[in-house]
């Protein structure tokens, strides 16, 4: 599936799909009063049909349940660029500090509530943005 990086988390791989590298434009809401204000707006580090990886400023606990919007470019057919935002529920499953590179935390977010059509568009983004081997 996905290979690890040195000094990466060391935790049993149990992704079922794919992820890419990928800078898409997220917003993240809170359901409670885990994220200060009314949403947090970020960007991936990588994202796949099952979730997301990303940079936030601040600690969000694991188990924190999350209101998730990405706009996520997809090509068609016949070339052309389209934008599709997609809005579901996440949870947090992960949250360390970003390390000596930059201040924050990465949280990875496992999608709760997405729908069947919206995961088809994430797997259309991951098989177009996947690097050949």
């Amino acid at each position: 599936m996905t290979d690890k990086k040195e000094g990466s988390w060391e935790g049993r791989e149990r992704r079922q799909s794919a992820r890419v590298s990928a800078q898409v434009a997220l917003q993240l809401g809170g359901l409670d009063d885990s994220i200060p204000g009314e949403s947090l707006t970020t960007e991936s580090i990588n994202v796949g049909a099952e979730g997301v990886y990303c940079h936030v400023g601040h600690f969000i606990a694991p188990l924190t349940k999350l209101q998730l919007t990405m706009v996520l470019p997809i090509r068609d057919k016949k070339g052309q660029s389209r934008n599709e935002v997609l809005k579901t529920d996440a949870v947090v499953v992960r949250c360390q500090p970003a390390g000596s590179e930059s201040s924050g935390y990465r949280i990875a977010c496992f999608f709760t509530g997405l729908e069947p059509a919206a995961r088809e568009v994430l797997q259309d983004y991951v098989r177009q943005h996947v690097a050949p081997e």
